[in-house]
């Protein structure tokens, strides 16, 4: 019996092992069917992945971190900030061929011309199929565009942003006899400097920077009226303090307190004027001004009295020099007439060789033109023969040259070389596809691409002149395909040496 219980507590052991396998598998089973109740996406969409990336504005420029399908996506985001005179620095990215996110990239590149323009401390960032826009925006109709961007497209898109809020600028001058001080609040160190152009060079400074303060037209009519204030106040201060324009002190004369009162006059600000009369200054001035008075009489007398003494001396002398005058000028009245004589003849010697160096000078600029002319048709013949068989293609509504736009290009390079003195300009144009604004920005990027591409094959910057026109100068009616085609183009046009 006792050898019969150790199989039993074994087949005990058994059956709870399989009651508990038993349940688990219907757990499982149940789970399974009910995920594939509630799913409502394509297996495409649950197993798929899509790109991530997220473009900052920082202090030294924008920066780009990511993964990405391709580098094509990253150099897309690049030209357009270099078409808005803004850099882009890619930072800490990577590709895979896997990853989903064309739409996207596109959307961004909508937005991102808007977001460089109007944005301050902002991010564009999409992760987990969202696309967020933060940062602090310069005013409400900006944020609401951005609004506007983001809602054309389909995708999930969120607006983070801030309306940035201002206040005006600050500042204060004191002036006492000869020294001043000027201080405040600005947004920039510019604004500072407009002021303190027009201060002395005794006048100290301190001051603190503020983004977000805003110029109202304080400082021009500062710098209107600091000459006047420097000059004619004795004691006085200049505040402009939650957007009112203060004027105090003390001025010698009233003269002084009028031209102030007339120049704060025309002002358009709020203006308080505390300007009073220094009757001490004043008395002490008119007394300074009779001390001088009085010295300029005694010094005028002594002077007329030297004048007269000294006239008497010059008649005297002027009578001697007078009869020696007379006979120097009939001296020179006979070396004029020879040196009249001799002069003659070396004019009508002069006008000849003049006229044969004019004459050579005629033959020789008219040999240049003619050369010029001859450099400039052959090499706008060339151009064109390259042109009627090979276009300068570009990629789809982009700014970037296709591969064999970018052989186009240098064989057009290799062509300038041959003319090293011809300037031409590159003039880009587009169908009316679009609005004319997209037009004309795509027109720009394209003959900058252009442009670039020429300066890297070695021609001089100076002889290239990048030009888009958009839309404005079809060739045909933008009325089909093919017509749309040809308006589609970018022109070499020759501007002579």
């Amino acid at each position: 019996m006792k050898k019969i219980w150790p199989w039993l507590l074994l087949l005990l052991l058994l059956i709870i092992f399989c009651v508990w396998s038993k349940k688990d598998s219907i757990q499982l089973n149940t789970a399974s069917t009910t995920a594939t109740a509630v799913k409502t996406t394509p297996l495409l969409a649950i197993d798929s992945r899509y790109i991530e990336f997220m473009i900052a504005q920082k202090e030294h420029g924008n920066t780009l971190n990511g993964k990405f399908t391709n580098i094509q996506q990253q150099t897309v985001l690049s030209n357009t900030c270099r078409a808005a005179a803004s850099n882009l620095m890619i930072e800490n990215t990577s590709t895979n061929k896997t990853l989903l996110g064309n739409d996207v990239v596109e959307l961004t590149n909508k937005i991102l011309p808007h977001f460089l323009a109007h944005y301050t401390q902002g991010q564009i960032h999409y992760s987990n199929q969202i696309l967020k826009v933060s940062g602090l925006v310069d005013s409400y109709e900006a944020q609401h565009e951005m609004q506007r961007l983001l809602n054309t497209s389909t995708l999930a898109s969120q607006d983070n942003s801030s309306v940035l809020s201002t206040q005006p600028i600050a500042f204060s001058i004191t002036k006492d006899l000869q020294k001043m001080h000027f201080k405040g609040t600005f947004k920039s160190k510019e604004q500072m400097n407009r002021i303190h152009a027009k201060l002395p060079q005794y006048a100290s400074t301190s001051f603190t920077q503020d983004a977000h303060r805003v110029d109202n037209g304080a400082i021009a009519v500062t710098e209107k009226i600091l000459p006047h204030f420097t000059q004619l106040y004795t004691h006085g201060k200049i505040v402009y303090q939650d957007e009112v324009f203060v004027v105090s002190g003390m001025v010698e004369t009233e003269e002084d307190l009028a031209l102030m009162k007339q120049l704060l006059s025309t002002m358009q600000l709020p203006v308080v004027n505390h300007t009073t009369i220094d009757l001490e200054a004043m008395k002490a001035r008119k007394a300074e001004e009779a001390i001088k008075l009085s010295q300029l009489e005694a010094e005028e007398k002594a002077q007329k009295e030297a004048a007269l003494s000294q006239a008497a001396a010059l008649a005297k002398q002027k009578a001697q020099e007078t009869a020696q005058l007379a006979q120097l000028e009939a001296e020179k009245k006979a070396q004029k007439e020879a040196a009249l004589s001799q002069a003659a003849a070396l004019a009508k010697q002069k006008a000849q060789e003049a006229e044969k160096l004019a004459q050579l000078e005629a033959e020789e600029k008219a040999k240049l033109t003619v050369q010029a002319q001859h450099k400039a048709q052959a090499a706008k013949e060339k151009i064109t023969q390259l042109l009627q068989v090979e276009n300068i293609e570009f990629e789809t509504a982009k700014g970037s040259l296709t591969p064999k736009g970018k052989e186009t290009v240098d064989k057009l390079a290799v062509i300038l070389q041959q003319y090293p003195t011809i300037k031409a300009e590159i003039a880009g144009h587009t169908d009316s596809d679009g609005s004319a604004e997209f037009n004309q920005k795509l027109s720009q990027a394209r003959v900058e691409t252009v442009k670039g591409r020429l300066i890297a094959r070695g021609i001089n910057a100076g002889r290239l002149t990048a030009k888009g026109y958009g839309e404005s100068k079809p060739l045909v009616p933008n009325t089909t395909d093919a017509n749309k085609q040809k308006n589609r183009r970018v022109e070499i046009n020759i501007l002579g040496e």
